[in-house]
Order: structure tokens, then sequence, then C-alpha cells
């Protein structure tokens, strides 16, 4: 039972890496090429994708956190975060 999970999980990370690799830009790759990763995470099963996660992607600098990275927009967000369209709620109503 433990062999077939240990298996299971082997084949999940190296699908995972793959995956990863081919979704990834050009840029985002760092060491080698993505025709050479591919080969790795398959060929090493194990070793492959925790090289590439820990080598051979570069990600967007910012921390990660799983936010989209970027800076907020500016400006409101929602009509009720608008001060022009509160402004117009509040004003003479037509009647």
């Amino acid at each position: 039972m433990l062999r077939a999970l240990l298996v299971l999980l082997a084949v999940g990370l190296a699908v995972y890496a793959v995956l990863d690799v081919l979704r990834s830009r050009d840029d985002e790759i760092s060491v080698l090429g993505r025709t050479a990763w591919v080969v790795i995470s398959v060929v090493l099963p194990v070793l492959g994708p925790v090289l590439w996660i820990t080598v051979g992607r570069q990600r967007a600098e910012g921390g990660g956190g799983g936010g989209g990275g970027g800076s907020r927009p500016r400006g409101p967000l929602g009509p009720d975060d608008d001060p022009g369209f509160l402004r117009d709620l509040h004003g003479p109503r037509r009647g």
C-alpha cells in the first residue's frame, strides 16, 4: 500500500512538472530549454520535478501569495466605491 502511494506521488509530481513546463512562458524558464525540462521530469520522476520547481522556473518577483502578484488597480472597483456615483444617488430626484 505504501509503495503504491509513493508511485502515485511520483507520477503526480511528474505530471505536475510537465504541465507546468508546458504552460510556462519562455521568459519564465531559466536554465535549460522547455524540451529538456520535459525530458528530465519524465526520466527522473521525483528528482526532475524537484529540480524544475527549485531551479528551472523563474517566477515573477513579488513573493507569491497567489494574489496575481501585481499592484491593485487604481480607481473605484464598483459603483458603490465611486464617489461620483454615490453623489448622483443622493442628488435631486426627478419626479
